[in-house]
């Protein structure tokens, strides 16, 4: 054990010796441990994000809807299916809600873009949703003031409005929206509440949008058929989620007359899907990206190596008397090999610290999911530290064989 404190003892006052070209050595251990860091916090902040922001439906709830993107890679597919399928339909809800005996909740929503007038205020693009009385149950919406739409309210087609905060700012500063009547399109609707602030989706609003009941949506907005048309259902507590998407789809094929030949003609996803279909975009994303980082931590070792060759012909006579005094070969190659892991270990921690404070810079100011994940700083760490071991054999081995006699007489 003494003889590796020694080593590293000799290894750390070299390196603090020569404080610059130190630097200029790890300087490529320092950027690859660096990216490979910021390019692992950006993918394990991508599979938060997702967990948290978009696979929100939560446990036992899924969605039934003309197509959706299910697989990485199946764009086409995808396509083909939004184009042959039928557009779901109101009678679709209303057999579920009668016939599914195992759902708890079965919402359902539309949805366009219009123009948004209050007085002479106008916001343009506004995302209008027209949703079940039910659907505060079955997202991640809360109310901030007012109301939600009631059952009364869809059923009697009732033209009455719940604004994101987004759209309350823009019409109404520093006013109370509760009452005051709105323009959407050519129709008024009557402002009854008001939604908790959810924040933005990589960078983009999640507050723009106005919702009204769906019976409305569809008197004013749409015809009995819509390709934006989508059901969310929800279990009830104790089932089997999967026991419920059978027998919703049983219901849905039944509906659209299909034999057991026939594929559906309809799609039913989850959080696991959506959680499994961005994993593997991170993953493939992961894939490419570490490969083509990991080459500058391959020229910084190579830089190692280089540098630590030199660093062996400088100090041929320090080797030739540490052996003349009974130095073995064994010795002399720990030492060299002590040092170059050191030299690259100092690097990765450097290149550590380096990626850590810009990610957390970048997290804060640009919409980039960022989140450092546990094993980072560990493995930036040991991968540094192996890099240097490794491409520091070859100048250790060098010294370790140098004839004691021959060293003495270098100048």
């Amino acid at each position: 054990m003494y003889k590796y404190i020694e080593a590293s003892r000799i290894a750390l006052s070299s390196i603090m010796a020569h404080k610059l070209r130190t630097f200029l050595t790890l300087l490529g251990v320092i950027i690859g441990v660096a990216v490979v860091t910021a390019v692992a916090t950006v993918i394990e902040g991508a599979n938060v994000y997702i967990t948290e922001k978009i696979a929100t439906l939560g446990s036992g709830v899924f969605r039934v809807q003309k197509a959706s993107l299910t697989g990485f890679g199946n764009f086409e597919k995808f396509l083909e299916a939004f184009r042959k399928n039928p557009d779901l339909t109101m009678e679709d809800l209303a057999a579920i809600r009668e016939y599914a005996s195992l759902v708890d909740q079965v919402g359902a929503q539309d949805g366009g873009s219009r123009q948004v007038r209050y007085q002479n205020v106008s916001l343009e693009s506004i995302g209008v949703q027209g949703v079940t009385s039910n659907t505060i149950l079955l997202s991640t919406i809360e109310v901030e003031q007012g109301r939600y739409f009631t059952g009364f309210d869809d059923e009697n087609r009732k033209d009455v409005c719940f604004l994101g905060a987004d759209v309350v700012e823009g019409l109404f500063p520093n006013q109370d929206p509760i009452g005051k009547v709105i323009r959407v399109g050519r129709y008024e609707y009557t402002v009854v509440g008001v939604a908790k602030r959810i924040g933005s989706l990589l960078g983009v609003s999640q507050d723009n949008f106005i919702q009204v009941p769906l019976s409305s949506f569809i008197k004013n907005f749409a015809q009995r058929r819509s390709s934006t048309f989508l059901m969310v259902v929800r279990a009830k507590e104790g089932v089997p989620v999967d026991a419920v998407k059978d027998q919703v789809r049983t219901i849905m094929r039944t509906r659209h007359k299909l034999d057991y030949k026939q594929a559906d003609d309809f799609s039913i996803s989850d959080d696991e899907v959506t959680q499994q279909l961005f994993g593997t975009i991170t993953g493939t994303v992961a894939m490419v990206a570490f490969p083509v980082v990991g080459i500058s931590l391959v020229i910084g070792g190579i830089v190692i190596m280089n540098i630590m060759l030199a660093t062996v012909t400088e100090r041929t006579r320090e080797i030739g008397i540490r052996k003349s005094i009974g130095a073995t070969r064994r010795d002399i190659l720990v030492q060299f090999l002590v040092e170059s892991s050191m030299l690259s270990a100092v690097g990765g921690i450097i290149g550590l610290l380096l990626a850590i404070t810009l990610m957390t810079i970048v997290g804060k100011f640009a919409p980039v999911p960022v989140a450092i994940p546990v094993w980072a700083p560990v493995i930036a760490i040991l991968v540094s530290t192996l890099t240097g071991l490794f491409f520091g054999i070859y100048p250790a081995n060098r010294a370790a064989k140098m004839d004691p006699i021959t060293a003495l007489r270098a100048d």
